[in-house]
Parts: C-alpha cells; sequence; structure tokens
C-alpha cells in the first residue's frame, strides 16, 4: 500500500486513553504469563536452589506489577488496585504456597513483605509531592 493511498482525515491515531487500554492488556497478558509459567516449572525438574529462585523471581515480578501498573487511585487510604491485574498476584500466592510449599512460602512472604513496603513508600512520595505543589 502506497501513501497516496491513505485518507489522512480517516486515519487513527492512539489517544491516550487508548494507549492506557493497550498497556493494560499487556500487562494482564504478562501477568497471566507469569501465572502460567509459575503453574508449570515444577514440570521442569530444576535443582532445588534453581527452583526456589525462579519461584521467588516470578512471584516478585506479579507483585511488581500490581504495583506498577494496577494501582488506579493513591488518593485513598490504601490505594486502589485493579482486580484485573492484582487477581494474578492472589492465584499465585495460592499457586506457590501448594505446589512449592516451603520454597513458595518464602517467595510469597519476600514479596508480600516488598509489595507492602514499595505501597507505602509510593504513596508517602505522592502525598509529599502533593504538599509541596
Amino acid at each position: 500500500m502506497h501513501t497516496h493511498n491513505v485518507n489522512v482525515k480517516t486515519a487513527t491515531r492512539k489517544t491516550p486513553e487508548r494507549f492506557s487500554q493497550v498497556k493494560i492488556y499487556n500487562v494482564i497478558a504478562e501477568q497471566q504469563s507469569l501465572l502460567l509459567r509459575l503453574a508449570g516449572l515444577w514440570n521442569l525438574q530444576l535443582s532445588p536452589e534453581e527452583e526456589e529462585e525462579e519461584v521467588s523471581m516470578l512471584v516478585l515480578q506479579l507483585a511488581e506489577n500490581v504495583l506498577l501498573y494496577g494501582v488506579t487511585d493513591w488518593s485513598c487510604v490504601k490505594p486502589k488496585i485493579s482486580w484485573d491485574i492484582a487477581g494474578f498476584w492472589f492465584q499465585a500466592q495460592k499457586i506457590a504456597l501448594s505446589l512449592y510449599e516451603q520454597k513458595g512460602a518464602r517467595a510469597v512472604e519476600y514479596a508480600r513483605c516488598e509489595l507492602a513496603e514499595r505501597l507505602a513508600h509510593e504513596k508517602h512520595k505522592r502525598e509529599r509531592k502533593h504538599q509541596v505543589a
């Protein structure tokens, strides 16, 4: 297709809202992919150390996506979080605990603490920025 065949007036652009929706769908797809990797990890027959490292990395990434892309409103006492993104994090916790026992429990506990600390830090940072402005 040549450029002279394109009607410039009808060409669609990605609006910020449309771009945001595409980004959310990409994050949801990533969350789903990470969850599936976590569920299938035991099939790889990794060494106990490698398995623990991989479980921890996957659980932490799922939690980090909640922080980075899941918060929809910081103005509340506790930030509001999108279920579409956080739901995978909750499922991952159940999977990690049931399939990987103590390794999963350590990974979940570490990720929970990291997520809680980072949410609190980010909320505090935003409140201070808002007070200064």
